[in-house]
């Protein structure tokens, strides 16, 4: 997809002027405007895994061994090594629509393995190597709304995991490897564009709080830059700014939760964040005239917002934050 390898390089420009303070109060117009070359693309067919049950049957079988040991709290009871061949089964299942395969099947599955530490170094790299993929993270993005989002959205869920015991417990990734999961996060958050949370009798797709989780992970991670932490924060938050449907199963909740941690962490956040709201208020001044069922959902996105950084309550939102957010709640009525 040229596009995407067009927007990528524009991305690791911006990355690397971050790093070296080049930039700070224009980051995120540049991204926005990158974003706004990204033409439109029309729906493709999604191709989706069909063997949920045989899937189901090898994934059971790991389950019941782990049980075992669990009950009798016997370390030294062999569970049987878990192959490479299941671990890309599972991969390959977290795009499948029905939940029974994707949600209590391959992610549950692979959360299992991942926390009670039942793969290997190698594998917790090959793990997070494919979910980080192209494949992985960007399949069929730049379309409408497609069943793509599933494996998009559980990838960068599962991810949140690997980054966790990265941070908590083994430090399996290189610096290159986690180099590359900054560039591609980063580049995730900016161009999702599919907010649905809970779809019909499929489940909860709900990627945006799953961005939430991904990023808490690298906002907590001690050794990151703090440039690439604002990079990422960046990011997230002028794709927030494009979104033209609505968040309304407690994403924008997660993300200001997410957010508030980074400004109490580093006044570098907090100044980044009140630089965007302002941004924001900006937008909802000079765009008065709205006309479309989009450009009312990111009116309605970027109050709830607002909303969510005062319903945080001003003892746990840095004051000029927490202030700047009172005084603009007035425009957003």
């Amino acid at each position: 997809m040229d596009e995407l390898k067009e927007i990528k390089k524009k991305f690791s420009v911006l990355r690397q002027k971050t790093r070296k303070g080049d930039i700070f109060q224009s980051l995120g117009p540049l991204i926005s405007d990158n974003l706004m070359t990204l033409p439109s693309q029309g729906t493709t067919p999604v191709v989706l895994p069909k063997n949920g049950e045989h899937a189901l049957e090898r994934f059971q079988t790991y389950d019941h061994q782990l049980d075992i040991r669990t009950e009798s709290m016997l370390d030294n009871i062999k569970v049987t090594t878990i192959s490479d061949e299941d671990i890309q089964l599972a991969i390959t299942q977290l795009a499948n629509p029905l939940p029974k395969y994707r949600d209590t099947g391959a992610f549950l599955f692979l959360s299992d393995i991942i926390q009670n530490e039942l793969i290997s170094e190698d594998q917790l790299r090959l793990l997070t190597q494919r979910l980080v993929s192209d494949e992985q993270l960007f399949s069929h993005i730049l379309e409408p709304e497609n069943d793509g989002i599933y494996g998009r959205s559980f990838s960068i869920l599962v991810l949140s995991l690997l980054l966790f015991t990265q941070r908590t417990k083994i430090h399996f990734m290189s610096a290159d490897q986690m180099d590359l999961v900054i560039n591609q996060v980063a580049l995730y958050v900016a161009l999702e564009r599919d907010t649905r949370g809970f779809i019909g009798t499929n489940g909860w797709a709900h990627a945006f709080t799953h961005i939430g989780n991904v990023l808490a992970e690298l906002f907590m991670m001690p050794q990151l830059m703090r440039a690439d932490k604002l990079f990422l924060l960046a990011s997230m938050l002028a794709g927030y700014r494009e979104l033209k449907q609505p968040l309304m199963m407690g994403e924008t909740e997660r993300l200001v939760e997410v957010v508030i941690y980074a400004a109490n962490a580093h006044e570098l956040y907090a100044d980044y964040i009140l630089l965007t709201l302002k941004l924001w208020r900006k937008d909802l001044v000079t765009q008065r005239d709205l006309k479309t069922e989009a450009q009312w959902h990111q009116l309605y996105n970027r109050s709830r917002f607002f909303h969510e950084i005062i319903l945080r309550g001003s003892q746990n939102v840095p004051k000029k934050l927490y202030d700047y957010a009172e005084q603009t709640k007035d425009y957003l009525t």
